[in-house]
């Protein structure tokens, strides 16, 4: 179960990455088949693959005895790459638009700040090749631009999010020479207001946005396309996680999310758990896919299971806690975790303030009630965060954004499938939590949704601190970050 995305797919996205960021520039040569080997932690042969693929999309161009060079850092109108799209209409774009707004600000923002040193050295590159004089080529720049920042933040989930909005080689209207030039002197005072340590000032981050704005001023004069997410974690909001979600991922998936419900008592010692038909439709897999997330329930002593005796739980959570579970055999799912914790803390205070503009005191009272209820049962104590980040999702109005904050939610669950991470009874953290989340909807029934989003986020980025935490006194947070190389995504 080591790798969650197969290993071509990976290292194709990464290579891919570096040139839209302009890490490898056009006319840059990469280095041989053995380096890239060592550098991305694959095969030879994985590698050659991913090499055609770059090719065939018209980022690469490969010549016998010659190390393959940048030749665009867009995909060709007939490559690969654009297969992978859908059409979007002028109400769909702003949809888009909107969540760009409310998603990528903060992630912009803080990619900009992490940025320290030699860092700074790519942006100012492309900063200094944007000659307004040079429309096409300045608002290609200026893209590339932004899309390092976003990678700056390390997080593959994060910037896949990002380019599932469609926006990545986009270009507003050439605009005039004005326009460029005042575009290009506000990224100038971002650069060195952060640099200096200063607060970025709204005008300049606006400026910087308003792209999107005008990408969808004129989606009803071109043709825009959406990309639909290549990577499993996001499926789930494209509809494709059928066609995307590797077998590998699907049966560890189930596997760990049955674990959760034992852990959680759910399902208690000498329950049945659902047959192999009724798990294959409430997963939505096949019947090898269940047979081996069982299989592996089984081997570590969890489960037992005959012909026409079914499925039979053996452990409580006591027991459970006891499990030796390698770190690396659940690296990929702890790291998926942790990814969407970082995602959701970084974004939810503005997600929370737009999604308060649109609720009613009914539904804030009836959230009020059930994380009450919850405080009082075994276990669901722990579900009181989830709980109102349902609550969020569900108020969110634009359908691109609910969908990111539905694949979220649904990754927040991956922390009950942990063991060691589940605890029946209440501690002084899970009392806190659910201090901070009722006192979170009072504030919202009191009407303040300013001060509601403010807290909210403050709940978010403290649960994200108390899992870390506990992912690196267990032992989970080394195996998980060796999954993939942050860094990589924008060095």
């Amino acid at each position: 179960m080591k790798n969650d995305v197969i290993q071509y797919d990976r290292a194709y996205w990464q290579i891919k990455n570096k040139i839209e960021c302009g890490i490898l520039p056009v006319g840059s040569k990469l280095p041989g088949r053995a380096a890239l080997c060592r550098q991305l932690g694959t095969s030879e042969r994985t590698i050659r693959r991913v090499l055609k693929l770059l090719e065939q999309d018209g980022f690469l161009e490969i010549m016998p005895r010659k190390s393959p060079r940048v030749i665009s850092p867009f995909p060709s109108l007939k490559g690969r790459a654009l297969q992978n799209t859908r059409k979007t209409n002028a109400a769909q774009v702003d949809d888009l638009m909107r969540t760009a707004d409310l998603l990528c600000y903060p992630i912009y923002l803080r990619g900009l700040r992490l940025c320290a040193g030699d860092d700074w050295r790519t942006p100012e590159w492309m900063l200094g090749k944007m000659d307004p004089n040079r429309p096409e080529e300045f608002w290609r720049l200026s893209s590339r631009l932004g899309r390092f920042f976003i990678a700056r933040n390390e997080n593959e989930l994060l910037l896949r999010a990002v380019d599932s909005l469609g926006f990545q080689g986009k270009e507003p209207p050439l605009g005039s020479l004005e326009d460029r030039t005042r575009y290009r002197a506000h990224i100038e005072t971002l650069f060195q207001t952060v640099k200096s340590g200063g607060a970025p000032g709204r005008a300049e981050l606006d400026a910087i946005f308003s792209q999107y704005r005008a990408i969808a001023e004129q989606a009803g004069e071109v043709q825009f396309l959406q990309l639909r997410s290549p990577c499993p974690m996001l499926a789930e909001a494209d509809g494709l996680d059928q066609q995307l979600c590797l077998a590998q991922e699907r049966y560890s998936s189930m596997c760990l999310d049955l674990l959760g419900l034992i852990a959680i008592g759910r399902y208690q010692p000498g329950d049945h758990l659902p047959t192999h038909d009724q798990l294959q439709k409430y997963y939505g897999v096949s019947r090898d896919t269940s047979v081996k997330a069982v299989r592996m329930l089984r081997e570590w002593g969890v489960v037992t299971a005959a012909p026409r005796r079914g499925i039979s739980v053996e452990m409580d959570l006591a027991a459970l806690q006891k499990i030796r579970i390698a770190p690396e055999s659940i690296a990929c799912h702890v790291r998926r975790y942790l990814d969407s914790l970082d995602l959701l803390s970084l974004t939810v205070e503005r997600a929370a303030a737009h999604a308060a503009a649109h609720v009613k005191s009914k539904d804030v009272q009836r959230l009020r009630e059930t994380m009450l209820g919850q405080l009082e049962q075994p276990y669901e104590h722990q579900l009181i965060p989830r709980t109102l980040l349902d609550f969020i999702t569900e108020h969110i109005q634009y359908d691109a954004l609910r969908s990111i904050y539905g694949v979220l939610a649904r990754n927040f669950s991956i922390g009950r499938s942990i063991p060691k991470l589940v605890s029946r009874d209440k501690n002084p953290q899970n009392r806190e939590l659910y201090r901070q989340c009722a006192e979170a909807a009072d504030i919202l029934l009191g009407g303040d949704a300013g001060l509601f989003a403010e807290r909210t986020a403050d709940i978010f980025e403290r649960v994200r601190h108390l899992v870390v935490s506990e992912c690196k006194r267990l032992g989970y947070w080394e195996a998980a970050m060796q999954v993939y190389d942050g860094a990589s995504l924008w060095q």
